[in-house]
């Protein structure tokens, strides 16, 4: 049977001549005929694991977290959430559940916006952001509190979202950004397009596509060394001139796997960090299951900073996911465990999950980015205490 977004892309270089590997991607994971993000059947849980779906203690510590960026704005009577890549609402269900129990009065002024490529809870009324969807399957422990406190919102409005005082949440959604790939041959910056050998698809090199693929490289102030090959994600300076229009007072927090450029482009990935998953497999071939699997790369938080600072963001904390949960209290989940009474397998399992959200092998080493704008000098995020600010 032919893949129709195999075929997408054949047909369009054969139109256009060569593509950059970010239209390539485009095509792989958004392609409404069939990428991998247009299809929920085929996403998240049967090719990869996320933080939030681990276990609901990740989503109650970062309900800490935005409960105390509540209280720095000066406690407003809407606070604005707005979590961008909410997938199957794991993480939204976790933090309003929290919130409830743990902080009534944030939770009143607690108006969360879950936006997705294809929310999970999602009616089409013509009025997406004025009110929440219903559907009490979706969270069958507590669907209606969940749907009361949620407005659930296709990707594209987010652009319509403005002047708003609150944080906007980033879980793991920067990685999935198309990015562009790029050699360095003789000193000189040469970018990986997409092309064909008859039916095959191929490699080949060119002039940069953008201008600013040279100046985000030029910009690490990292030296290349002959013959690295690795990715850089332009749309990122798009994402954050969004972000700082939506938001008006309040902060960004970004959870991903990445790092700061010196170690992102350093000699130990020297041929980059794009990865591909399927079905919980990984491998480095992009050419294959179109649709299927997942493209990826780590994410560029330098890039994230300095393009904040232009914007009017500025850097309140930079962390280790595992640090910036311990400093929210992981370790009062983990105590929890052995005083709930559990049979020892149960209790087992339990700390089993809780551990993924802390070890380097698992989620452990993703960074954890906060952003501010129109916040007081000298704010100190709990999750960041003890962590060097950088500014």
């Amino acid at each position: 049977m032919r893949n129709t977004v195999e075929h997408e892309i054949k047909d369009q270089i054969r139109k256009e001549g060569q593509i950059t590997f970010a239209e390539f991607m485009r095509f792989c994971l958004y392609s409404p005929k069939g990428g991998f993000y247009s299809d929920r059947s085929s996403r998240i849980n049967s090719h990869f694991g996320t933080s939030a779906g681990s276990h609901p203690a990740f989503g109650a510590l970062i309900a800490r977290q935005l409960e105390q960026m509540w209280r720095l704005l000066g406690e407003p009577n809407v606070f604005h959430l707005i979590e961008v890549g909410s997938g199957d609402g794991s993480l939204a269900r976790s933090i309003v559940n929290s919130n409830r129990l743990a902080f009534p009065q944030f939770s009143r002024a607690l108006r969360y916006v879950a936006v997705d490529y294809q929310p999970a809870v999602y009616q089409p009324t013509g009025h997406e952001t004025d009110r929440p969807a219903r559907d009490e399957a979706a969270f069958p422990s507590s669907g209606q509190a969940i749907n009361s406190a949620v407005h659930w919102v296709r990707a594209e409005g987010l652009s319509s979202l403005r002047n708003v005082a609150g944080c906007i949440l980033c879980n793991e959604l920067l990685d999935n950004f198309p990015f562009h790939r790029f050699v360095i041959q003789s000193g000189r910056i040469q970018e990986i397009f997409v092309s064909l050998a008859g039916e095959n698809f191929v490699e080949v090199l060119g002039d940069p596509s953008s201008p600013a693929i040279e100046e985000m490289l030029r910009g690490s102030g990292v030296s290349f060394m002959d013959g690295y090959r690795g990715e850089v994600c332009v749309a990122l300076g798009d994402w954050i001139r969004q972000l700082s229009r939506v938001l008006e007072r309040g902060f960004v927090l970004t959870i991903d796997y990445g790092g700061l450029a010196e170690d992102l482009y350093s000699s130990r990935n020297a041929m980059g960090t794009m990865v591909c998953y399927r079905q919980h497999v990984a491998t480095d071939n992009p050419y294959q299951h179109f649709g299927q699997q997942d493209i990826t790369c780590h994410v560029d938080f330098t890039s994230l900073m300095q393009l904040g600072e232009q914007r009017g963001l500025s850097t309140v904390g930079f962390a280790r996911q595992s640090q910036f949960l311990q400093n929210l209290g992981f370790s009062s989940f983990l105590d929890n465990v052995q005083s709930q009474g559990l049979s020892a397998a149960r209790a087992e399992f339990e700390r089993m999950a809780l551990m993924t959200l802390v070890e380097p092998k698992e989620y452990g080493d993703f960074q954890v980015l906060a952003q501010a704008k129109g916040v007081g000098p000298g704010c100190t995020l709990l999750g960041f205490e003890g962590q060097e600010q950088r500014t």
